[in-house]
């Protein structure tokens, strides 16, 4: 009973849709037909599940600021915006009459009225998810059409545009991943991915130890940076087949780093135990390649190391006798692993860039990098220090014993050329 004496106190400032029925009545028997847009903002409840109501709330609180700031501008003041129940996620536009009454309602006006609202309103709708999601979710829009019809209820008329809406964008969803996907088929098969590589230097004097392969999609692509590429490749099951690609582009465009460093190649555990990446087939390639074994550091993060300790360990020895060197990435990333990592002794320990970021303002993250340094010195590893952006974060890990870094501060990668 209070929590409904609340609810009346403080209702949302967006009306249910049976509360304005009897205008969209008015409207649709006027004009025969209403253009009707359904914005999904279901993924948004999950924030409630992880956090919380109190969380789920707020986040409801910012979406209803935005769209009262956006009426007007990113949707017409003349719209009649519901909610499809009381706390619902489903956000209801039927669209005003154009601004020619004259001018009659066409599907193709729908269609502009629904990119409208992707380009301008979704995305400022999608950053009110922020902090408790670490990316903006995606929000979907659909459309459906209202069509007078005196016999039924406007409640029918309205329940079945809303279906037609959200069959749309779901249709809009499927074909927004198949073409992802075959974008994605299309770099494999073509492998039209580029390396740019990026030095790692030594803090105090500038030398550099060697230089990271990063791999990157063509320009214009949409798939540019190594976390949009591998995400896609995860959602189709191809990331292993994308790291074989990453790997053999990697090695072969080598040649543009000095032959006195080493070579830096992000791999996942199980592309090791690819027999093209084993006895005689590697020794061919990498003298195609003119990449000395010697230069190689095979790189794995914390986490997969952790999850494919049996595997790594057994996959280990076999490079390091042919001279290649081991770095665990993302070291201090969240997860519990240093024991692990202490057995292993793996030759590079690279700390996170979360635990480098703001370094010299965090107790926490320094006493972190000391714990990481203290390991090193025990096991012999080479700690570098990843995502290095400002000359405070410098100093301060030189303060705490770290040597090597990466980073834009110190070097931006180089500008690969874009596979053909």
């Amino acid at each position: 009973m209070i929590l409904a004496e609340r609810k009346m106190l403080s209702p949302e400032p967006v009306l249910v849709c049976h509360e304005r029925l009897d205008e969209i009545e008015g409207q649709l028997a006027e004009r025969g037909t209403l253009g009707l847009l359904v914005l999904d903002a279901s993924r948004l409840a999950e924030i409630e599940k992880a956090y919380g109501s109190a969380a789920y709330q707020e986040v409801r609180g910012r979406l209803f600021t935005t769209l009262g700031e956006q009426c007007g501008k990113d949707y017409r003041a003349g719209d009649i915006l519901v909610l499809d129940r009381p706390r619902g996620t489903l956000f209801l536009f039927f669209l005003d009459r154009k601004r020619r009454k004259a001018l009659p309602f066409t599907l193709s006006d729908l269609r502009s009225a629904r990119l409208r609202l992707l380009n301008s309103l979704v995305p400022s709708l999608a950053r009110c998810a922020f902090p408790f999601a670490k990316s903006p979710p995606r929000l979907d829009v659909g459309w459906g059409l209202l069509v007078h019809n005196p016999l039924l209820h406007v409640q029918t008329t309205v329940d079945r545009a809303v279906t037609e809406a959200l069959e749309s964008a779901d249709l809009q969803r499927r074909s927004d991943a198949l073409s992802l996907r075959e974008r994605l088929q299309d770099i494999l098969l073509l492998e039209r991915v580029a390396t740019a590589f990026q030095p790692i230097v030594h803090l105090a004097s500038g030398r550099v130890l060697g230089y990271e392969a990063l791999s990157r999609a063509p320009r214009g692509s949409g798939l540019e940076t190594a976390d949009s590429l591998f995400a896609l490749a995860e959602d189709n099951d191809l990331v292993v087949e994308l790291d074989r690609l990453c790997r053999k582009r990697a090695l072969l465009s080598s040649s543009r780093v000095p032959s006195n460093v080493r070579i830096f190649i992000n791999t996942l555990p199980a592309t090791l135990r690819d027999p093209q990446f084993r006895g005689r087939a590697l020794v061919d390639f990498l003298e195609k390649a003119q990449v000395a074994p010697e230069r190689i550091v095979i790189e794995i993060t914390e986490k997969l190391v952790i999850d494919n300790y049996g595997l790594f360990t057994e996959t280990m020895a076999y490079y390091s006798d042919l001279g290649m060197a081991f770095a665990v990435d993302d070291v201090g990333a969240g997860h519990s692993g240093l024991e692990a990592i202490a057995k292993l002794k793996p030759d590079y320990l690279k700390i996170d860039m979360a635990l480098v970021r703001d370094v010299h303002a965090s107790s926490v993250n320094q006493a972190m990098v000391r714990a990481i340094v203290s390991l090193s010195q025990s096991t012999g590893a080479t700690v570098i220090a990843e995502g290095i952006h400002t000359d405070e974060e410098v100093r301060c890990l030189a303060t705490l014993g770290v040597e090597w870094g990466q980073g834009y501060y110190l070097a931006r990668p180089d500008v690969p050329p874009d596979p053909a």
